[in-house]
């Protein structure tokens, strides 16, 4: 059985205000040929669909158009589960419609589809999330664990009846017995994956996904995932990676885009799977080509960061600019970068070698004020009224008091 594993596309997603859509339809076209290329039976798709539970109708249609293409008329099984981005519902709704197409689509750990012909392969439904299918004389079993909420695992393990201290249990106490619950399903002469959207411990993450993570209860132990999984198909970091001690069973497909430029340090890719009951898996990298790449450049002075984005004015790519000053970028020259360079996302400048000749005191130890009354000074020719300070310094004051109640993004 041959299967290809992608998840966290985040379709929709904006950076700096930006689409990526045109991007996204880059990458998902080469994910696409990829499953040509492999001829895979099997697409995984674990998670983050969307970027947001209301997508734009062009994000949407990205989607559907896709699933279209890779369910190639019903002969390649697509499985489809939500992440914590996306709205179960919304991604159910459509699920009466892509039956013909061979597509499954679960949003929660508690749907069970319907038995019955997807696309050109006869479907077997076990239990919520979990059904079996026969690929080349091989039976699957599939479990597809869409993202694992406190409530959602609450609805499903315990009774309104069960005991307190049984409902407190740990969320990786719960993880795992849904796990083991759904596992029992596995046999020994049957190929078994497992698919889900939850973190692990030990994974590298990279800043884009800001879960909710209260000491370790959300970061699994390995212990959590069922050792008859053969494979173990996970969304929800954006970072390609096997999980720390799984021996390449248990990955992560990562993004098939970078959206920070914290992401921009490694490859994008997906993983191309052959599985047969009782062996080891056999994996497969195949990378992704940006169309776009997110940059950091640092320049010397103005007149480098303007001739860097004269030289670069056509070649596509986003950049966060840092440059080398002692003054501040007037208005003017950031139309010009501009001018030059559309997808400049920031500018910053950088004032460490900025000091007062009488203290020798940096840019970085004054405060607020001396660096408002100085900027005004530059502008004015003449020093702020102290009114005018103190209004200032008021409403900073103020703004900290409001903001000093939300937790940190």
């Amino acid at each position: 059985m041959r299967l290809l594993h992608t998840g966290d596309w985040h379709l929709g997603k904006l950076l700096e205000g930006k689409s990526r859509l045109e991007e996204q339809r880059h990458v998902l076209g080469q994910f696409v040929s990829f499953a040509e290329e492999t001829k895979a039976e099997v697409i995984c798709i674990a998670g983050d669909i969307f970027d947001n539970g209301h997508p734009s109708a062009a994000a949407e249609s990205l989607f559907y158009e896709t699933l279209k293409k890779l369910s190639n008329h019903g002969t390649r099984l697509v499985l489809v589960i939500a992440g914590n981005h996306d709205q179960p519902s919304r991604l159910e709704a459509i699920a009466p419609l892509v039956q013909e197409h061979g597509i499954l689509i679960y949003g929660t750990p508690k749907t069970k589809l319907p038995s019955g012909k997807y696309g050109t392969f006869m479907v077997q439904s076990l239990d919520e999330g979990v059904f079996s299918v026969t690929i080349h004389g091989e039976k699957v079993v599939f479990v597809c664990v869409p993202y694992p909420s406190e409530k959602s695992l609450n609805e499903i393990l315990y009774k309104e009846e069960d005991e307190e201290r049984k409902r407190a249990a740990d969320y990786s106490q719960k993880v795992k017995a849904l796990f083991q619950q759904k596992a029992a399903w596995y046999e020994e002469d049957t190929v078994n994956v497992l698919m889900s959207h939850v973190f692990t411990l030990g994974c590298v993450k990279d800043g884009s996904e800001q879960g909710i993570i209260l000491g370790n209860s959300y970061l699994l132990p390995l212990e959590v995932f069922p050792k008859e999984a053969q494979y173990v198909a996970l969304g929800h970091v954006h970072r390609p990676q096997k999980a720390v001690g799984s021996q390449g069973k248990i990955r992560y497909s990562g993004s098939p885009l970078p959206y920070r430029l914290q992401e921009t340090v490694i490859a994008k890719q997906c993983f191309f799977v052959e599985l047969h009951p009782g062996e080891e898996p056999r994996v497969q990298e195949y990378y992704f080509d940006n169309p776009k790449p997110i940059e950091k450049w640092v320049c010397r002075d103005y007149e480098e960061a303007l001739k860097r984005c004269q030289e670069h004015q056509n070649r596509p790519c986003y950049v966060y600019l840092q440059i080398h000053t002692d003054t501040y970028i007037r208005e003017e020259q950031l139309k010009e970068l501009k001018k030059y360079k559309e997808d400049i996302l920031e500018v910053i400048p950088l004032f460490s070698s900025w000091e007062t000749e009488e203290t020798g005191e940096t840019f970085f130890e004054k405060s607020f004020e001396e660096l408002f009354s100085s900027y005004y000074t530059e502008k004015k020719g003449v020093e702020p009224e102290r009114e005018v300070v103190e209004l200032l310094l008021g409403l900073l004051e103020k703004e900290g008091e409001d903001a000093s109640g939300l937790d940190e993004d």
